[in-house]
């Protein structure tokens, strides 16, 4: 995982944890002397995170930490996989090309290399994530519908939309087992779906394309439990994510 990838997770995750909060501004010098890295990889990784959502820019006063709740993340999560339903409908329909098998089978290897480990570590969440989104990008391009990607695009603005927003919380040997069971099972639906691709089998791959949304929301609320400062008061629908901090969206 590079440096970057690495401050891309670990804002991330500071984001979900609370240590960044809702409305706080974000400095790259304050940021990188936290990290104690040097502020262009910071500057870089706030941008990303700016485009899935996570913050909120301005062209002058920087940017800040957005407000969401589990039930905002669940419902961009849901369409989601509305959209991305609908174009593996599409292609089932159409059939796949040899190089988009290709692609899918390579998704899925790498997913199978990472299950072979037996264990997660940090570095396994970044690669996962850009497994995820050749994944689901090959389904939705391969479609051929230039409004349905667009669609997506727009849906992968808002906070965890996106299929390589992925958040793992490796902190403790519980939490490592349960993400490992998330993956095993995300690797699991990810075979699933392409099988019904081969076999043409439309209605098939659109259902198992929105169940596989509803995994991602399983995992979100196992890592906003986890969160050490979520408030006891509040529903899981109802608490903002984030705390303290200075944002930039992704």
């Amino acid at each position: 995982m590079s440096q970057q990838d690495q401050i891309v997770v670990r804002l991330r995750e500071m984001i979900l944890d609370g240590e960044l909060a809702p409305g706080q501004r974000l400095r790259e010098v304050a940021l990188a002397q936290r990290l104690q890295v040097s502020r262009t990889p910071v500057r870089r990784a706030l941008r990303i995170l700016e485009g899935e959502g996570l913050l909120a820019g301005g062209a002058t006063r920087g940017c800040e930490v957005r407000a969401f709740t589990l039930g905002d993340m669940a419902g961009a999560i849901e369409v989601r996989g509305a959209l991305e339903g609908y174009a593996a409908r599409k292609l089932a329909m159409r059939g796949l090309s040899d190089a988009e098998q290709a692609c899918l089978e390579e998704c899925l290897e790498t997913g199978e290399r990472l299950l072979r480990k037996g264990m997660l570590v940090n570095a396994d969440a970044q690669v996962f994530a850009a497994m995820n989104v050749r994944f689901h990008d090959a389904i939705v391009r391969a479609a051929g519908n230039q409004a349905l990607s667009h669609a997506v695009a727009l849906n992968e603005c808002l906070p965890f939309a996106a299929a390589g927003a992925v958040a793992l919380k490796l902190d403790t040997s519980q939490a490592r087992a349960h993400q490992f069971a998330l993956i095993r099972a995300a690797q699991a639906q990810h075979r699933d779906i392409v099988q019904a691709l081969l076999r043409r089998q439309a209605a098939r791959a659109e259902a198992l394309m929105r169940e596989h949304a509803g995994l991602s929301i399983d995992n979100m609320k196992l890592v906003m439990a986890a969160r050490p400062t979520a408030p006891a008061a509040h529903g899981p629908d109802e608490s903002p994510v984030a705390h303290d901090g200075c944002a930039t969206p992704t």
